[in-house]
């Protein structure tokens, strides 16, 4: 097999993620959350968190932002300027939330040399190991 093709995009500008609808609208995309005839969620593998991608992104600023939060809070004498929940107060704010980095392997080549070796039933999760394992090979 030659050399694999590869993209990457990181979201920004008109796809930039900045209020919980576009967050919304992006997991139900690639959730495939919708009726399509060309994708079907059983196709969709999730490698890293949960069918939730709101509460996996607030979960996410918790975790990272809960101690500089407290500390803010802390030295704050006025209680209007205190923040309770920092994924709710940004996304009152027109400005970036969350940041979606897609890649993208093989070309259509590619993916028709993978899966003419096994047949349509089993080609699913057999094939993305090999594509993987080829991956990790480049």
């Amino acid at each position: 097999m030659n050399e694999v093709s590869y993209s990457a995009h990181i979201s920004n500008g008109k796809s930039a993620l900045n209020s919980k609808g576009r967050l919304s609208g992006v997991a139900k995309h690639n959730l495939r959350k919708y009726r399509s005839k060309e994708y079907d969620r059983e196709n969709i593998v999730l490698l890293f968190g949960s069918t939730n991608l709101m509460r996996d992104v607030k979960k996410v600023y918790q975790d990272t932002f809960s101690e500089a939060l407290e500390q803010y809070n802390q030295k704050q004498t006025r209680a209007d300027r205190r923040i309770d929940d920092y994924f709710e107060h940004l996304s009152g704010k027109n400005q970036d939330m969350a940041v979606e980095i897609i890649f993208q392997c093989g070309d259509k080549d590619f993916w028709e040399d993978v899966f003419m070796e096994t047949d349509k039933e089993k080609q699913n999760k057999e094939n993305i190991c090999k594509v993987y394992d080829t991956l990790l090979e480049q």
